[in-house]
Parts: structure tokens; sequence; C-alpha cells
């Protein structure tokens, strides 16, 4: 499961962490910055490596070739076919648009209400290119075309600290603070430097966050397999 990739990336994030805790006790201050900030690198870039495996396990559940196309959701379906026909408009090449005009009839049982698009139609690798980045914006879209009726960075969740009680948080606001920290470091922001609380609210939150997207896209593959 997608949820999987996520889990073992964190481990690696995790140790990062706990170097840069050794660091600390020796009073060894640029280790520690340089490694909290690599952890923070580090976690974004797994969760964008979570939310593309998310695309290609819901493409690969229901592009089984079992399914009729007017159950399959439009938005994946347009992912499919809107290049051709983008490609066949602003092609100047007589080649090229002929050899897009081949490729119409294999996406053309997406559209047909009672076909079963056979096995291969949707290609998932083309519907996880949609993940460009790990922002809220790219991820409603995401799981629009997916089929969900909300916004799925709507709203607040709550992060479960064990003995010290639960946390509540915007989504949408945290995402933007842990991906804006992982851009300020990736572009040589030099002063950005995140702390032990960052780093564990980062960690926290990025997988809590998962988990439910992950229980959001198998409840809509169920609804479409079902």
């Amino acid at each position: 499961m997608a949820i999987d990739v996520l889990e073992d990336g964190v481990k690696e994030v995790f140790v990062l962490r706990d170097l840069a805790a050794e660091a600390e006790l020796s009073g060894m201050v640029e280790q520690v910055n340089a490694l909290r900030r690599s952890a923070v690198v580090l976690l974004v870039s797994h969760f964008e490596a979570f939310l593309k495996a998310v695309a290609l396990e819901f493409v690969d559940a229901i592009g089984t070739g079992s399914i009729e196309s007017h159950r399959l959701p439009r938005g994946v379906r347009e992912v499919q076919s809107l290049p051709i026909l983008e490609g066949i408009v602003s092609t100047k090449d007589p080649g090229q648009r002929e050899a897009l005009f081949k490729k119409l009839g294999s996406v053309s049982a997406l559209w047909n209400g009672s076909a079963k698009p056979p096995a291969g139609s949707l290609d998932s690798q083309r519907f996880a290119r949609i993940v460009t980045n790990a922002d809220g914006i790219v991820i409603d879209e995401l799981f629009e075309r997916m089929g969900c009726s909300s916004k799925v960075c709507d709203g607040d969740i709550d992060l479960d600290y064990g003995d010290e009680g639960l946390a509540t948080t915007n989504v949408r606001r945290s995402l933007s603070d842990v991906v804006k920290c992982r851009n300020d470091i990736a572009h040589g922001t030099s002063d950005r430097k995140p702390t032990t609380d960052d780093l564990e609210r980062y960690l926290k939150f990025v997988v809590t966050l998962a988990s439910r997207l992950q229980r959001r896209a198998d409840s809509l593959v169920e609804a479409i397999v079902a």
C-alpha cells in the first residue's frame, strides 16, 4: 500500500532526527541544523512519493478491464484523453498528428458508458504525474480527479501525542508550513533552521494526514469496484 511507502521513508527521517539529538547533546550546532534541515526535505520528499503511490494504486485498482466506463471517475478519464486531443490540435507535424489520431481508438472506450475499457486503457504513470508537489491544491486536485466530492485538505485534523493528548491543527495551514520550510531549505535559505519541536510536529502531521488520505483513497476504490 502507498502508506507503506511513507512509513518506510519516515524511518530514514527518524534516523536523522536521532542523529540531530545526539549532536545537540555534544554541542555540535552546525551538525544539528544540517541534520534537521535534511530531515524536513526528506520527509516532504517521501510524502510526495506517497501521493504518487496513491495515484498509481488507484488507477491500477480501477483499470482492470472489468468496470464499465461510466463508473470510472471523469477526472481520471480526462487525464488519459485530453493530452491526445490537445496534441492533435496543437501539432503542426502531419505525421505526429496522424499518430495521435490513431491513439483516439485506445481512449474512446473510456467515454462509452456501457463499455468496459480493457486493462491498460488507463495509464497509472500518466495519472501520477499530476502530483507535482505536496501543496494542498495539488492534493485536492488529485482526490477530486479520483472522484472525491469534497476538498480533502479543508478543515482540521487531530494529532495524537499519546499521554500528552490530542492537538487539533488546520490541514491546509499545516501543509503550507511544512512545504514552505522544505522549499526554503531546498532553495538555499540558510537561516531556515527547524527546531526539534518543528520536526516532531511535521512528522506527526504528515504521518497522520497520510493515514487519512489512504483511508479516503481506499473508500473511493471500494465505491467504484464494489
